[in-house]
């Protein structure tokens, strides 16, 4: 079996502001100092864990992340632009407050979360998108690293985007995207192509 841990990123300043980062890669997407130490915790808690590789979103709140994990698990990490987050097209940048307020029907009313296909009007990627960038490099490993345990360092609507695929499931905003730092763990048998969700957001506990 093909092992995968997605960590999504620590808090940014962004993040408390609720700004859309997307693929904004500027001072206000860098980690807090309150992301820094989430980071530092998270990798405590993964430390018993034998992983082969780091694999990081090269964003720099990625890169930072993934930099508090390696001082505690001792690997090289690698880096693959298809794990950066979503492109949120013109809305990148903006506040959560203004985007809603002039597009309220492009979001849950619930969960809060964007649409499936409302990125791609407003020049962004829609879900399907994202699945198919992230979707290929998870095929490339299984193919190429069958028995491998990777640790992957991302963010909140991509892994959110591919544990949908990776249950079948249809795109949809019911699905909160995961919090900051928090872990999902999912598994690909490489001889028959199925796929599992083991867990999602899982931000304490057992990750054994």
């Amino acid at each position: 079996m093909t092992t995968f841990d997605w960590v999504r990123h620590g808090q940014t300043q962004a993040n408390v502001d609720q700004i859309f980062q997307g693929q904004l890669d500027t001072a206000a997407t860098h980690l807090t100092v309150r992301g820094l130490q989430q980071a530092e915790q998270l990798a405590q808690a993964l430390r018993s864990i034998k992983y082969d590789r780091v694999v990081s979103s090269p964003l720099h709140r990625a890169r930072q992340t993934t930099a508090a994990l390696t001082q505690v698990i001792p690997l090289v990490p690698e880096f693959d632009e298809r794990l950066q987050e979503a492109d949120y097209g013109q809305w990148t940048g903006q506040t959560y407050a203004a985007v809603s307020a002039e597009y309220a029907t492009s979001f849950d009313p619930v969960t809060r979360e964007v649409l499936p296909n409302e990125l791609a009007p407003v020049g962004g990627e829609s879900y399907l998108m994202i699945q198919r960038r992230v979707g290929q490099w998870l095929a490339e490993q299984v193919v190429d690293h069958p028995d491998d345990h990777v640790l992957v360092v991302s963010h909140g609507l991509t892994i959110k985007a591919l544990a949908l695929l990776v249950l079948s499931a249809p795109a949809t905003a019911a699905l909160p995207e995961p919090s900051n730092t928090s872990v999902t763990r999912m598994t690909i048998d490489p001889v028959t192509g199925r796929r599992y969700l083991q867990f999602y957001n899982l931000v304490t506990g057992n990750f054994n």
